[in-house]
């Protein structure tokens, strides 16, 4: 028995120590055991005095080489965590026998440990008996780290980690492949730092993060557009786009593996998908910078419909995206985090053409303007589709939309097409429309359906005929058609072409007051002005109109067709010549024939009006709206004749003139028939007719009917023969009657016969004898007379 401090070894069961106690009944010792690999031993005492007392304590020697553990096969002091250098903490490995579940694991043992490898590494994060995720693990860089501060097994020292099997131990970051196609994943084995990149499936241990990484991810654009929760571009151009990685204090995180992959086809906007290549797009890396990539909708070659990279410094990646055959679909992007696929961010992305508008009732998705307008500053909407419409008269289909026709009978029916008749376009605003673009281009300019073929129906009726018109859009080929069932397409104008006509009238600077009439010389070209107003008196330009004839007659009030003879027929033919807006003519020969017209920009219409073979007659015209029949105005006109004179008791309306100057003397012209007084005696009872008007008759004396002292007052006042035979040089200018009729004289022969002038032949005939009351019945029965009034 000792009787002081001494060292035993009590390697078996079978040896004791013996020891007595001190004054104070105690026996102090230490227990030590080296190179325990992780043990419990019972220590017992016992009394030696016979009082057979007893007492036991448990003794426990861990190795760091063994976790704290009920799972552990050895007592072991093992960290649950450590840092490197850096300040990266990580936890410790797991035991196999502490996984919840060892599928996909393989067991090592290192150590006297069993350990495991996981068979299926890239799956981690579908695993739930997984101690963590790829984001749970730490990166290469963080490994290496780690190596570094504890090389060529320094970990299996420092934290009794079981690096000594050689084993990988898994990468929580990826690491993507040159031509961005996909990632590979790392390791590296901790015994003696060597690494591995494959895409290639490896068992590996597995080293958690004490606490994990959290990363968020978003894909962004500055072309979004929030109506439509879409990036959005027209086709041709780029749609720029961004992914960003951040930690979960939102700190941007470079060197961040993502995926951004597209949707598997692309759709338009009526949900139907395109699985041609026009749904291919072309992804162009901007930064960090790489080789663009056909971003399709199948996977071929080197095109691709995922795409991996990394985050620059920023914790960005960016991107320029296009679709340059697009027909207008929307594609599905998304970005994902590479080690950690259920952290997304969703975006559509958009390229739209021009040839379809942006409606909900379109195909495609397009961004066709809503208005166009031609150069004389009149703006037409965009035609609108067939489903826009409440009913059409046949559709037609064209760069993917469905377009309407209407016919001209629905055009003129309130609320039957896309627009009613104040807002349909006029045939000068779609032929000016087609001026600014010709061949087609406004299906590049604006990506109406011209191409098609169609005609495109106008408000206004042809000039003259009054037939419908319609303009190729296309070709710039002008139609028209008397029938209202022909069926175009139709576009409508913004605002409407004026204001609301209160008024039209007809004028024309030839107006007689006194005759309440225009009034001109058969020849001459009657000028005539249509002009319409609103209520407020300004010109309404634009404006249909039609204008129409009624019967001509004389001035006795007969309806006049022709003539007595072949020449003087149609003397009742009209020719209307249209000067402003536009230059159109128009026989109207019968009171049947209307002249369609529309008012210039300034409210009015110019013509000028001929009948040039008038007999001297009058005729009313009416002008009316083409949309409003109830407002109209009429004019009548009167063409003059030189062989009627100018005096109610004409037949036809003339401008002969009443005198005419002769050698000093005024001479006043023959009297017609009705224009003897009341009361006397004429010597024809009916007059001669000649040039369509009946002329009295004198005698040189006579008291019983009239003669050409009644006539001219007295027989001096009579012209002499010299007056007569001057006057035959102007007489046919002034359209005094001539043929077969002498004109008489107060001249007297030597023999005292009386003399005439026959003003058609300039013969004279001096063989009218004043005394013979019976011969001057039979010879002066054809005499006209003039007489002077000074």
């Amino acid at each position: 028995m000792p009787s002081g401090p001494a060292t035993y070894l009590l390697d078996t069961s079978a040896k004791y120590l013996y020891a007595q106690t001190d004054a104070q009944g105690q026996v102090t010792f230490t227990l030590a055991q080296d190179s325990t690999a992780g043990l419990k031993t019972t220590i017992s005492a016992a009394t030696m005095d016979g009082s057979n007392l007893t007492d036991s304590k448990d003794a426990i020697f861990t190795v760091i080489t063994s976790p704290d553990s009920d799972k552990a096969s050895y007592w072991g002091h093992m960290p649950e965590t450590f840092t490197n250098s850096k300040g990266v903490e990580f936890a410790r490995p797991l035991l196999r026998a502490e996984l919840s579940s060892t599928t996909d694991t393989t067991s090592f043992l290192s150590n006297n440990e069993l350990w495991y490898t996981w068979n299926r590494y890239p799956n981690l994060y579908q695993d739930s008996a997984s101690p963590c995720d790829r984001l749970g693990l730490p990166t290469l860089d963080d490994l290496k780290t780690l190596y570094n501060d504890y090389p060529n097994g320094g970990l299996t020292a420092a934290f009794g980690l079981p690096v000594d099997a050689g084993k990988y131990w898994g990468a929580g970051d990826s690491k993507v492949n040159d031509t961005h196609s996909t990632n590979n994943f790392q390791y590296i084995r901790l015994n003696n730092g060597v690494t591995q990149v494959t895409n290639t499936n490896t068992s590996t241990a597995q080293l958690c993060l004490a606490k994990r990484r959290v990363l968020a991810i978003a894909l962004t654009s500055s072309a979004m557009n929030a109506e439509k929760s879409a990036a959005l571009a027209k086709k041709g151009d780029k749609i720029p786009l961004t992914v960003t990685v951040t930690d979960g204090a939102g700190t941007p995180q470079p060197n961040v593996p993502i995926r951004l992959g597209r949707g598997n086809y692309s759709q338009n906007r009526a949900g139907g998908s395109d699985s041609t290549n026009n749904s291919d797009m072309l992804l162009t890396p901007i930064a960090p910078p790489a080789d663009a990539k056909v971003f399709a909708y199948h996977y071929s070659g080197e095109q691709l419909w995922y795409w991996y990279g990394t985050t620059d410094e920023s914790g960005r990646v960016q991107f320029e995206l296009t679709q340059d055959n697009t027909p207008g679909l929307k594609t599905a992007l998304q970005a994902m985090l590479s080690d950690n696929p259920p952290t997304v961010s969703n975006m559509d992305v958009i390229f739209t053409v021009i040839t379809s508008p942006d409606s909900d009732k379109a195909k495609m998705w397009g961004h066709m303007p809503e208005t166009a307008a031609n150069s004389a500053g009149v703006k037409f909407h965009r035609p609108l589709l067939a489903a826009e419409m409440t009913s059409n008269s046949g559709t037609y289909y064209y760069n993917n939309e469905t377009w309407p026709l209407v016919t001209i009978a629905n055009t003129q029916k309130a609320g039957a097409t896309a627009c009613d008749a104040a807002y349909q376009p006029l045939f000068n605003d779609l032929q000016t429309l087609y001026s600014d673009h010709p061949d087609s281009a406004l299906n590049t300019a604006f990506g109406w359906p011209v191409a098609a073929g169609k005609s495109w129906l106008a408000v206004d009726q042809e000039p003259g005929t009054g037939y419908y018109q319609y303009l190729r859009l296309d070709t710039g080929a002008k139609g028209h058609t008397s029938s209202t069932s022909v069926a175009g397409a139709q576009v409508c104008l913004v605002e409407p072409h004026t204001s609301t006509p209160a008024n039209i009238t007809l004028t024309s600077t030839a107006m007689d007051s006194a005759k309440n009439a225009a009034v001109v010389e058969k020849g001459s070209a009657m000028p005539l002005t249509v002009t319409v107003k609103d209520s407020s008196g300004n010109p309404v330009a634009n404006v249909g109109f039609t204008l129409s004839r009624g019967d001509s007659k004389n001035r006795a009030g007969t309806v006049v067709t022709d003539g007595d003879v072949a020449a003087d027929a149609g003397a009742d033919d009209l020719m209307l010549k249209e000067l402003t807006p536009a230059s159109a003519s128009r026989s109207m020969t019968t009171t049947g024939i209307v002249f369609t017209g529309t008012t210039g920009s300034d409210g009015t219409a110019t013509f000028t009006l001929n009948q040039d073979k008038s007999l001297g007659l009058k005729t009313p015209l009416t002008v009316k709206l083409t949309d409003n029949t109830a407002l109209h105005a009429s004019l009548d006109v009167i063409f003059m004749v030189l062989t009627s004179p100018d005096t109610d008791k004409a037949l036809f309306w003339g401008n002969m003139p009443d005198t005419t100057s002769v050698n000093g003397k005024t001479l006043h012209r023959p009297w017609l028939q009705a224009e003897l007084p009341s009361g006397v005696t004429p010597v024809f009872t009916n007059g001669v007719h000649a040039n369509n008007e009946y002329w009295a008759m004198t005698h040189t004396v006579d008291n019983t009917k009239w003669d050409i002292a009644k006539q001219c007052g007295s027989l001096s006042k009579a012209p002499d023969n010299n007056d007569l035979l001057t006057l035959y040089h102007s007489i046919s200018s002034l359209g005094w009657p001539t043929l077969g009729y002498p004109y008489l004289s107060k001249s007297t022969s030597g023999g005292g016969m009386y003399c005439g002038v026959d003003e058609n032949t300039k013969q004279q005939n001096c063989a009218f004898s004043r005394q013979v009351q019976q011969v001057m019945r039979r010879a002066w029965s054809n005499v006209l007379s003039v007489w002077h009034e000074k």
